[in-house]
């Protein structure tokens, strides 16, 4: 039986992921008409992520939030020893009752933080908003004045103890907006769209960082020009030689400079692990995005090899320049301009079009868990998912050995 599951990354104030939240989906195709019964749904969820997956595969050992029904509740069938790893999130649909009330007080105890999903203010939920940990506010549903009116009707009751999580956050100046408002927590499409401020320059970082992906793109790249660009930054240089030293590349001797380096990789690798770990030196930026980027690029590049395209280097390439816009916090129309790119990989980047494009579109869809778009022909539902979680735990080991300190 195939196994589906999205997630969806929490951040908190300043863009650091302290959860994901798991959504069920029934499968690649067409999931709306695939969903079976509420209840059912998030039992597969908790299935799927504790036992058939693996929690530790999606999350990283940071909590799951996972809808939680009035039946699962009032039933008292939720596990009851998964309290560092799953926070329950009451649907805004639950009857508020004696036994609902109780089954989250029992919950409470045992050590859960429980979220309450899509919250609208009603004077029978003031039990469980007095004991909640979360109080998740769609903000894309409600709008700005909506919003503003429910957190009214909240400081107004006294008894707020939770945190505000604010969901379906879409851009940048949205998140900018309900921060300063008092949200604590952060969930929606805004981190992978750039903040755009007028007159603002690319940082240093930044010009270091597409100088040198822009030679790394030419077929004959300069190894001594590559060299040139990685030492203008230290930080590059350090983490470039911590990574050829690490135990995954097991090499006999100590590598200890950058033209050695840059030999040892050669041309292929050297491309993916520098373009990778220039964009890890972007300052000021949340470790999530760079994940996203990696997952993105090394999913492209398994899938060109499921379906046996050529040059599925350039794949990844494609996926791990996607997310530029929001790194750099420039137009990605603008930033391509500065890049000597192939004509395949800008105009995968700019349209979406071409063979790399259309794979690129379909990594995209999948990773947002629209399967229904990603529906590949030649391809098994199955397959995806193996595609999927390879890049998820390529990417978590690819981004602990940049990141450490």
């Amino acid at each position: 039986m195939n196994v589906f599951i999205a997630r969806q990354p929490v951040f908190d104030r300043n863009l650091n992921v302290v959860a994901y939240e798991l959504l069920y989906r029934a499968g690649q195709v067409n999931s709306a008409e695939g969903m079976v019964d509420p209840n059912q749904a998030s039992k597969e969820v908790l299935v799927n992520a504790f036992s058939e997956i693996g929690l530790e595969k999606i999350t990283n050992g940071l909590p799951a939030l996972v809808n939680i029904t009035q039946d699962i509740l009032t039933s008292g069938s939720l596990p009851k020893g998964l309290q560092k790893l799953l926070i329950p999130e009451v649907l805004e649909d639950v009857l508020v009752n004696e036994d609902v009330i109780q089954e989250v007080k029992n919950l409470i105890n045992l050590g859960y933080n429980v979220a309450l999903d899509d919250f609208v203010f009603s004077d029978e939920w003031l039990p469980l908003v007095r004991q909640a940990r979360y109080i998740k506010i769609d903000v894309l549903a409600l709008g700005t004045l909506g919003v503003k009116e429910q957190l009214a009707k909240l400081r107004m009751t006294g008894t707020v103890n939770g945190k505000l999580l604010a969901e379906k956050v879409e851009t940048h100046e949205e998140f900018e907006l309900y921060r300063t408002l008092g949200f604590d927590y952060f969930q929606g499409y805004f981190l992978c769209k750039p903040h755009i401020m007028s007159g603002e320059s690319v940082p240093a970082s930044g010009l270091v960082i597409t100088t040198l992906l822009a030679e790394l793109s030419k077929d004959d790249y300069d190894i001594e020009e590559v060299e040139r660009i990685i030492c203008q930054d230290p930080r590059l240089s350090y983490k470039l030689l911590r990574v050829v030293n690490s135990a995954s590349f097991g090499l006999s001797r100590t590598i200890k400079t950058i033209s050695d380096a840059i030999v040892i990789l050669g041309s292929q690798e050297l491309r993916r692990w520098s373009s990778m770990l220039a964009l890890s030196s972007v300052d000021n930026k949340p470790n999530e995005l760079l994940v996203t980027a990696i997952v993105r690029a090394k999913m492209c590049e398994l899938l060109a090899e499921k379906l046996e395209r050529k040059f599925s280097g350039g794949y990844f390439t494609a996926g791990l320049l996607s997310l530029l816009d929001a790194l750099l916090d420039k137009p990605l129309a603008e930033i391509v301009e500065r890049m000597p790119l192939s004509a395949e990989i800008e105009l995968a980047l700019l349209t979406g079009g071409g063979d790399v494009g259309q794979v690129l579109s379909w990594v995209i869809s999948y990773e947002a868990g629209k399967f229904e778009e990603s529906n590949i022909p030649g391809l098994e539902a199955e397959d995806l998912w193996d595609i999927y979680m390879r890049s998820l735990e390529w990417a978590n080991i690819a981004t602990h050995s940049m990141l450490e300190k």
